[in-house]
């Protein structure tokens, strides 16, 4: 087990002061991150039977008694774990009362939403926090003190992004992820529970569609319907669970560059290698060797890469595939390509390669290059007009601008 600090969650919402209501899947280290940022506070948990739970005195209490320890304790913050689950007068009550020392926490993400749009009652009263996964920075940054080696840290940092993988840090990562035919099953049916939606075979075969590489809203109604799970080959008729699981923060969506459509990728590694392995080699029902796992390790760091440098960057990341050219990273900045890079995940580039990619990217006159890297060591030559990103000088920019 390893005690990871969210170094960017901790500065957002030092920003925020009560009322908040912070919302985020399931298994994303809210409560945690929660109970260690706001220590003083009294924390309330509600259960699935809607009996309520007062931590610091390791007791049951009433509804009745919950609402008074809000308003008597107005000097006091107070949190209250998945309140969704309280009677539904209780959204009422906050809007008479309008307590400005309360933290509401959920895992449904529609719930949150719908509450901090137009016609709830508590509408204008809350700041919203999303919590998603641990931040690319963030996880380098903290795994970077206990790992030397480049492709392991970063290997791991793709993966432990999931608060729920972290208690078996130190573990041989293979190993981690051998567990996954057992917790990502669970989880995401957690998931589609939380936000009352059944996960339904059509869900999960867009979620097998998206790990087996169909990234297009039309390679995806392709594979349903090859399957049978739509009655007609039509993107219309998916629309409407793609934005489902992209607002429960399952499913993400990247723009074209130059172009009308989106590319849709699963937002977390971890559930994406489960649904390929088990597309692929029937993982949840098979023991498979390391050479399976290990075959979605480039793109899933490069996915990793795409989200740490749009962020280093403070620029929108957008994709470049075409019939001829397709390009890993590409960053926006008002309208206007600024970046283009590749990622080279692997021990040794030879100069031949090195030659291609500045063929490559020498398309794009006027944008800032990158060649991301495991370490210097790796490549035969320097690269012309292209800055060269290794592991070991992305930890050291982290660390200037922490």
């Amino acid at each position: 087990m390893i005690i990871v600090r969210r170094y960017t969650d901790e500065a957002r919402i030092s920003k925020l002061k009560p009322p908040i209501i912070i919302y985020g899947r399931r298994k994303t280290g809210k409560t945690f991150f929660v109970k260690s940022t706001f220590r003083d506070a009294i924390y309330l948990f509600v259960r699935r039977d809607r009996s309520i739970y007062y931590e610091q005195r390791e007791e049951l209490i009433s509804y009745d008694e919950m609402k008074r320890l809000i308003e008597e304790g107005k000097e006091r913050t107070v949190v209250v774990d998945e309140f969704h689950r309280l009677p539904e007068d209780f959204l009422e009550w906050i809007h008479v009362k309008s307590p400005e020392n309360l933290i509401l926490v959920t895992s449904t993400l529609h719930l949150a939403k719908r509450l901090l749009g137009k016609g709830s009652p508590i509408l204008g009263l809350f700041l919203d926090y999303q919590m998603k996964l641990i931040d690319e920075r963030d996880i380098l940054l903290n795994l970077s003190e206990k790992i030397r080696n480049p492709k392991e840290l970063v290997e791991q940092a793709v993966y432990l992004r999931e608060p729920i993988l972290l208690r078996w840090f130190g573990s041989d990562l293979i190993e981690i992820l051998r567990s996954l035919r057992y917790v990502v099953p669970s989880l995401v049916g957690e998931i589609f529970t939380e936000e009352e939606k059944e996960l339904s075979k059509r869900y999960e075969g867009i979620l097998r569609a998206l790990s087996s590489g169909r990234a297009t809203l039309s390679e995806i109604s392709t594979y349903l319907y090859s399957n049978k799970l739509i009655d007609r080959q039509d993107v219309s008729s998916i629309k409407p669970y793609m934005k489902t699981l992209i607002d429960i923060g399952t499913v993400e969506r990247i723009p074209e560059y130059a172009g009308k459509r989106y590319y849709y990728f699963i937002h977390s590694p971890m559930i994406d290698l489960y649904y390929y392995l088990d597309e692929k080699y029937n993982f949840s029902e098979s023991e498979l060797e390391e050479k399976y796992f290990v075959e979605k390790f480039p793109l899933h760091v490069e996915q990793f890469f795409r989200g740490l440098i749009s962020k280093v960057l403070g620029m929108r990341p957008f994709m470049i595939r075409k019939p001829n050219l397709e390009i890993d990273l590409a960053f926006v900045d008002y309208k206007k390509l600024r970046v283009v890079g590749e990622v080279k995940w692997k021990e040794r580039i030879e100069e031949r390669e090195i030659r291609k990619i500045e063929e490559k990217l020498s398309r794009y006159k006027g944008c800032r290059k990158i060649l991301v890297v495991q370490s210097r060591d790796c490549i035969d030559s320097e690269p012309r007009e292209i800055e060269v990103w290794d592991v070991e000088g992305i930890v050291k920019m982290l660390k200037i601008s922490e």
